[in-house]
């Protein structure tokens, strides 16, 4: 063997060894004259017959990171003989015979003859799929943070819109019960009921808000899976476009589960306004419950009688691309644009089945529409209920400090207060709520004061009230529920707003026996 055919032999080895894919094709026509080892390995094929200049895209699946076809007069061969220079492309993506893809970087180089003509290229594949999918991965990580924050932002200005809103609506129902007082004619007494009405409507939405906003631990207890989807349904009749027909057809009996009632409201508002999203035009959204019991050997559910809750829809469908992972985080099947989803609300609905012993499951999808099933274990405990706080109005007598920044809400509050025979003293915020506090102490039988305030909240006026007169009584007025702010701190009452003559007489009553 001769010397040169030996150094030959020995630089096609060191081209095998490469990790990189070497192509070399003769011009203009761009036969195949040499692929080392790596070629095969990282395309998937060896050069396929009539792989020439013109016909490189088919035989080698070569796409955009889009999923086109890459245009062939944009390949890396074609650009060589163009410019006459090094080229380098990042956009070639193999899609392999057996299904897998491969994201290539490429470096193009021409070779000339003695006569300056272009005789040969070199181009050099390096495969960049990782590196690919780590940037994906950290693009599609730092999109979930935003969307996080944006969540969390969004959960901020609900809970604000609630704050402010329950505001309103506090001055509505005080002003209704004072109008009512002296009125005698029965017309004027029916618009005065119509603010009332009014009032209570508002109040679900408010609270509405607040389910989304809340925020810390909650304990399950025994609970009515109807007492929490009905208001829902009735939520979704009333705020829907009038094209969509929201139907409950709530069966299940008994209804009791051991449940969260903040959590399992936000799964059935989850599941309504994603049925709500999947119609495009007029249709129909049906809310279902049942009774079902469980066989023992089941893949996911414990054996014994649980509760069924469907969400039924007319729309479209899911996309099939994505049926298999709606329940994972972040990812959405809503259209991309103004109406994408956060991908948030079907990872929450099967975080909390599972949390509550249940299951969810896509229970059927197609051209006719979905149904989403959630499964929570029955419960056999009697639901505790408390006894309803009666509509009368207590009287009393005492001086009460009444605290809270928004003006109406304070006149309307002490105005109240006056005519149930208490005296009165005013302040718009936390320091001036200290001071009056100290200039009138011994008198004060109470403080009825606002949670929410800019400054000095309410948390703080009252360990700032208790450092003066460790046994003051307080009446905290918050925005949120009474179980979920009675924790802020240890008070006599939380009332919740809006609140009428009846409840604010009722509560400090009770904080001063």
């Amino acid at each position: 063997m001769s010397r040169a055919r030996e150094e030959l032999e020995a630089i096609v080895r060191f081209a095998d060894a490469l990790p990189v894919a070497v192509w070399v094709g003769r011009a203009p026509g761009g036969e195949v004259v040499y692929v080392n080892r790596e070629f095969e390995h990282i395309l998937g094929i060896a050069p396929p017959e009539g792989a020439t200049r013109g016909n490189y895209v088919g035989p080698y699946g070569v796409h955009l990171p889009s999923g086109e076809r890459y245009p062939e007069d944009q390949m890396p061969f074609e650009r060589v003989m163009r410019s006459k220079r090094t080229e380098v492309l990042d956009d070639l993506v193999i899609h392999r015979h057996d299904g897998t893809k491969c994201y290539l970087r490429v470096l193009a180089r021409p070779l000339f003859d003695d006569d300056g003509g272009i005789a040969y290229v070199v181009e050099a594949f390096t495969d960049i799929t990782r590196e690919v999918e780590t940037e994906r991965a950290r693009a599609e990580s730092e999109q979930r943070l935003q969307a996080v924050r944006r969540l969390e932002s969004v959960g901020s200005l609900a809970g604000g819109i609630a704050h402010d809103f329950n505001n309103l609506l506090a001055i509505v129902k005080l002003v209704a019960t004072q109008l009512r007082k002296n009125e005698r004619d029965p017309a004027r007494l029916a618009l005065v009921q119509h603010l009332d009405d009014v009032a209570a409507s508002a109040a679900k939405l408010t609270r509405s808000l607040l389910g989304f906003a809340r925020r810390g631990q909650h304990v399950a207890r025994p609970m009515s899976l109807h007492e929490v989807v009905a208001p829902i349904v009735e939520l979704a009749q009333r705020t829907f476009e009038r094209r969509i027909v929201v139907r409950a057809e709530l069966d299940a009996a008994p209804d009791v589960v051991l449940g969260d009632p903040i959590q399992l409201e936000q799964v059935a508002m989850n599941l309504v306004m994603n049925a709500r999203d999947a119609l495009p035009g007029p249709g129909h959204v049906v809310v279902r419950t049942r009774r079902e019991r469980i066989a023992e050997g089941h893949a996911v559910l414990a054996p014994g009688d649980h509760l069924v809750l469907e969400v039924q829809d007319d729309g479209a469908g899911i996309d099939p691309a994505v049926r298999d992972r709606v329940f994972e985080p972040y990812v959405t099947t809503k259209l991309v644009g103004a109406t994408k989803g956060t991908g948030l609300g079907l990872s929450t609905v099967y975080g909390v089945a599972r949390a509550h012993g249940g299951a969810a499951e896509i229970a059927d999808t197609g051209p006719a529409g979905t149904t989403m099933r959630v499964w929570l274990p029955a419960c056999d405990a009697a639901i505790e209920r408390s006894a309803p706080a009666t509509a009368r109005t207590v009287r009393g007598s005492g001086t009460i400090l009444v605290v809270d920044d928004e003006p109406l809400v304070l006149s309307m509050t002490a105005n109240t207060l006056e005519s149930l025979g208490y005296d009165v003293i005013v302040a718009g915020s936390g320091r001036d709520a200290i001071e009056a506090f100290r200039r009138a102490r011994g008198r004060v039988s109470a403080v009825v004061l606002d949670l929410v305030m800019p400054g000095m909240d309410g948390r703080e006026t009252a360990l700032a009230l208790r450092a003066i007169d460790p046994e003051v009584r307080i009446v905290m007025t918050t925005g949120l529920v009474g179980d979920e702010a009675q924790p802020i701190l240890d008070v006599r009452e939380v009332l919740s707003k809006p609140f009428d003559e009846a409840e604010l007489s009722q509560a400090v009553a009770r904080a001063l026996a």
